[in-house]
């Protein structure tokens, strides 16, 4: 199995992670939406997509920080690949936007849609936060790793997730090697909501989801026994991380690494356009959602949510995600062996 370079590999995570990483305030945009904005969601209602587009919406209004509408539409299927299709399709045309998460990079790589690398193929707009993952299971079965772990060891666990080959499969199957666990089983579901839910009516064992999307069952149904970080997150304080508990840190620790928030591939979130938009019309969406992250509905959403603040205008986002697409290209060729489309191109 070859190794990836380090500086090639966690490149993608080095700048801007500090909370209130300033940047200077885009200039106020001439442009102005003509008609109502179509916010298209990969998910469907209650995924993770959904939840956060629905409460830049309600933030948005709340402050009248729009001239017109902002409606969401749920497209999900294909893993995105319905949805991107759709946004690909409005090459142009500023008044639609989609909500940003790992399948934007993953499902491009291994499906032959008309985006490729969205950083390319489509308009980057703003990077909002990086959203962590903790291992997720239902307190009657285990209450800690260390019962999870005696049992993965002796028995084939399932794991849910939003997709094959999306980034929870990917963080699964990085634990399942790291911890020497019985190899998973892997059910893809129709999204975040219905990933939680899964686990919560104790169907499949475990997930990797976010913290917004496992909220709804929270602590009776859903119980973290895993954080996927260096240090322990405020709004857990009591879930140990995989550093603690030894989860990959043989060795050189590459595996451990790998799990981190700080260097694997933790799901991100911001928003993208289709391709080809006018640069006043993204000046426009960038100072948009600059103010929603400004707002306390916002911070406090992070705060409570465990997530990592932060904020990348347009230019800084579309570099952030072309490393960040490169490296999730090398961890699914070399690590998994995983077989991309057939007409990637490499960079």
């Amino acid at each position: 199995m070859k190794r990836i370079g380090q500086s090639v590999f966690y490149a993608g995570l080095a700048a801007g992670v500090a909370f209130g990483a300033t940047l200077p305030f885009a200039a106020q945009a001439d442009w102005e939406p003509q008609r109502p904005i179509e916010f298209v969601i990969q998910t469907s209602p209650g995924g993770g997509s959904d939840t956060y587009a629905r409460l830049w919406i309600s933030i948005i209004d709340k402050h009248d920080l729009s001239p017109v509408p902002i409606t969401p539409v749920n497209m999900p299927g294909g893993a995105g690949a319905v949805a991107m299709t759709h946004l690909y399709n409005q090459e142009g045309d500023p008044h639609f936007i989609t909500p940003t998460l790992n399948s934007l990079i993953t499902t491009p790589l291994q499906q032959e849609i008309p985006v490729m690398y969205p950083s390319e193929d489509l308009t980057p707009i703003a990077k909002m936060v990086m959203d962590p993952f903790l291992l997720w299971v239902h307190p009657d079965n285990w209450e800690t790793w260390e019962e999870f772990h005696a049992d993965c060891q002796e028995n084939r666990m399932t794991g849910v997730g939003t997709g094959a080959r999306q980034e929870d499969e990917i963080q699964l199957a990085l634990l399942q090697v790291a911890a020497n666990c019985e190899s998973f089983r892997y059910v893809p579901s129709a999204g975040g909501g219905d990933v939680a839910s899964a686990v919560a009516g104790q169907h499949q064992d475990m997930n990797v989801n976010q913290p917004a999307e496992a909220m709804p069952h929270y602590p009776e149904r859903l119980w973290p026994i895993v954080a996927f970080a260096e240090e322990r997150f405020d709004a857990y304080p009591d879930v140990p991380t995989h550093y603690e508990l030894e989860i990959g840190t043989d060795n050189d620790g590459r595996y451990a690494e790998l799990l981190s928030l700080e260097h694997g591939v933790h799901q991100m979130r911001g928003l993208i356009g289709p391709p080809n938009m006018a640069p006043e019309a993204v000046a426009w969406y960038e100072d948009l959602f600059r103010k929603v992250w400004e707002t306390e509905e916002w911070q406090e959403f992070i705060e409570r949510n465990a997530m990592t603040p932060i904020f990348m205008g347009s230019d800084e986002y579309r570099e952030w995600l072309a490393t960040f697409e490169d490296n999730h290209v090398d961890l699914m060729t070399e690590v998994f062996e995983w077989e991309l489309r057939s007409d990637l191109r490499r960079r």
